[in-house]
């Protein structure tokens, strides 16, 4: 009994320290979006990145790059960060042109919705928005794995 009082005790004690992280403008779940959509290989960032690449559109992988933006934009409209969510627009009007031409199948939208998307980015991340530089443009401390990519915090 003890120990399970205990156990749930600190449970409420890190789940207290999340919420508070969140209301002091550290919003986490912005930052465990913006990893899982925009890094890693399999991430819809780079799948989509890779498809237009290509020669031809191969639309079933569009189709759900595109559908793995959505949980990003939510995070940011939902952002307990008020400076956040006041930069969300560029990202999110970006989303919703890409997803528009995806539904289309119009490959030049595609692609002209995804330079929108890219240059949303670096108009947060290093023209004074919200974001700040990009945590991969400088050593954050986390190991990297045999190909010399930082490995994700999950």
């Amino acid at each position: 009994m003890k120990i399970g009082f205990l156990c749930m005790a600190v449970m409420l004690c890190v789940a207290f320290a999340a919420h508070a992280d969140d209301r002091k403008g550290g919003d986490g779940q912005v930052h465990k979006f913006m990893e899982r959509t925009h890094e890693g290989r399999r991430s819809p960032y780079r799948q989509l990145r890779q498809s237009l690449e290509g020669p031809g559109a191969p639309w079933p992988v569009i189709e759900q790059a595109a559908q793995g933006f959505e949980p990003m934009c939510r995070a940011l409209l939902e952002s307990t960060n008020d400076d956040i969510k006041g930069s969300a627009d560029g990202y999110v009007d970006a989303v919703k042109e890409l997803v528009a031409a995806v539904k289309r199948r119009d490959a030049k939208g595609v692609r002209d919705g995804f330079q929108s998307l890219t240059q949303s980015c670096g108009d947060c991340h290093f023209k004074g928005g919200v974001g700040g530089e990009l945590e991969h443009e400088h050593d954050d401390g986390r190991k990297k794995n045999k190909n010399g990519r930082r490995e994700r915090e999950d």
